[in-house]
């Protein structure tokens, strides 16, 4: 297993593990996009893979979802984990460092997907040959740039969810996600 310590990003600025957690209006705002859409039924098991502290996963709960929370910190490695218990969904907001690794992981899974990123996460040269061979499905750009220091800033760019393989039940295509503060 890996260092959890040790997973930071450049120069070493970055939170421990890459801990970020994911504001709820994000997670409000993914789901109901994913429900609205027919994509996401009430009775499929969501798995967080990075749940931290389970900000995400109690969104998903209070919505009434079946959830499956397991973190490297809890000792589950996502990246090394194989997970034995079923589940029909991986909803997460992954560690930016290991972004591309959790992506092809969770291909390796083939269930459908949907991972919050940097909204030009795509823009990377380096990342070409993983759009164009595991293209998103859709790109769901944020209306708003979300809180994920918790200080009242925002990062410097806003945050996209990108859903991929095996969404069957809904053409490709790309939309806004509408955030509502009211809810939070």
């Amino acid at each position: 297993m890996r260092d959890p310590l040790k997973i930071i990003g450049a120069n070493g600025k970055r939170r421990e593990n890459d801990f970020y957690p994911t504001p709820p209006e994000c997670t409000y705002a993914l789901l109901d996009y994913l429900r609205q859409n027919f994509l996401l039924r009430s009775t499929d098991v969501i798995w967080e893979p990075a749940c931290g502290s389970n900000a995400m996963v109690d969104v998903m709960a209070c919505q009434g979802y079946p959830v499956i929370a397991t973190d490297i910190t809890q000792g589950y490695d996502f990246l090394e984990y194989e997970m034995q218990d079923h589940f029909d969904w991986i909803i997460t907001n992954p560690p930016f460092s290991l972004s591309e690794q959790f992506i092809k992981k969770c291909i390796d899974y083939g269930k459908p997907f949907a991972l919050l990123l940097k909204s030009q996460y795509w823009h990377s040269a380096k990342r070409r040959e993983l759009f164009r061979s595991h293209t998103p499905k859709f790109v769901l750009p944020l209306t708003w740039r979300p809180d994920f220091t918790g200080k009242g800033s925002s990062m410097l760019e806003k945050a996209a969810a990108y859903l991929a393989e095996k969404l069957a039940r809904s053409k490709a295509g790309k939309a806004l996600l509408e955030g509502n503060a009211e809810r939070v």
